[in-house]
């Protein structure tokens, strides 16, 4: 275990201010830690999300957490009108899962935190105060050997009542008005950040973006916990991506940016939006400026 990390989780178990304290994401409180999440599965707040596929949920996930598929969070047309979904979607996948107004939600994946990235934003987009990030995943939780089920928690439906935050999300419209006040980041691979690697109508990217791939948030070996902050800011930093700016983030579907999104979120940046119809959106417009 790296040192960033046991000084983290020393902040966590200690709760006294430490070294660690200056060492710390600015928005610390946004990542959970694995032994942190064990201690809470019995509180009645805790809401779970698995935001893995169906069939990965079905072989097993963690105890009391509920399916929300992360690609349920998406519409295109919804996005093009400044929404991730709409309203009336956002309840009906919200509110079975028993969310409130006071609920502490925790998400998690098994997609390199993509997928539960997808719901942090989507449930800051609709204003819920309290999400977080599993650090690790399943994938993590797992290795450490902590509880699993196949069973299916019941809960009351909530009464999780959205309020759109619509500073976080932008169309391609206001993208194309402010393409020179903002730094955009392509999380998408550098083969589609060429056009090497078509997915849309047309090739390329958005004019002025700089590439730094989704992947690149997490540390590098076989558990995808993210990296520690300094070379997280480093990361963007050496991209010219700094904290006094407004930023966009893109991929191609709102997916991966999501994971760009939540990263600078955990930083501290407070001027982060998403292009939520991204790359799919925004190359099926021929109006609008393409660089190869």
């Amino acid at each position: 275990m790296g040192k960033i990390r046991i000084l983290r989780l020393m902040v966590i178990f200690l709760g006294v201010p430490t070294l660690a304290q200056e060492a710390a994401y600015r928005n610390a409180q946004l990542l959970i830690e694995t032994p942190e999440l064990a201690a809470r599965l019995a509180d009645p707040q805790l809401r779970l999300l698995d935001a893995r596929p169906a069939a990965e949920y079905q072989r097993g996930h963690l105890p009391g957490a509920l399916n929300l598929p992360a690609p349920a969070t998406d519409n295109l047309d919804a996005n093009r009108r400044g929404y991730p979904l709409p309203l009336e979607r956002a309840k009906e996948l919200f509110r079975p899962a028993g969310i409130n107004a006071d609920s502490q939600i925790v998400v998690y994946d098994d997609q390199g935190n993509r997928f539960a990235a997808r719901l942090f934003y989507v449930l800051e987009f609709f204003g819920a105060g309290h999400v977080q990030v599993l650090d690790g995943g399943f994938r993590k939780w797992q290795s450490e050997g902590m509880p699993l089920t196949s069973e299916v928690s019941n809960v009351a439906p909530g009464n999780f009542s959205p309020l759109p935050q619509g500073n976080i999300l932008v169309t391609s419209q206001w993208l194309a008005t402010h393409l020179h006040d903002v730094k955009i980041v392509d999380a998408r691979s550098p083969e589609e950040f060429r056009g090497e690697k078509r997915l849309g109508p047309r090739g390329g990217h958005i004019p002025g973006a700089v590439n730094i791939e989704w992947t690149r948030v997490d540390a590098s070996g076989g558990v995808p916990t993210f990296l520690g902050p300094a070379p997280l800011e480093q990361l963007f930093g050496s991209a010219g991506v700094t904290p006094k700016q407004e930023v966009v983030a893109y991929c191609q579907m709102g997916m991966r940016a999501a994971a760009i999104y939540f990263a600078l979120r955990l930083l501290g940046y407070e001027r982060v939006r998403l292009y939520d119809g991204s790359w799919e959106d925004w190359s099926s417009q021929p109006q609008l400026p393409v660089e190869p």
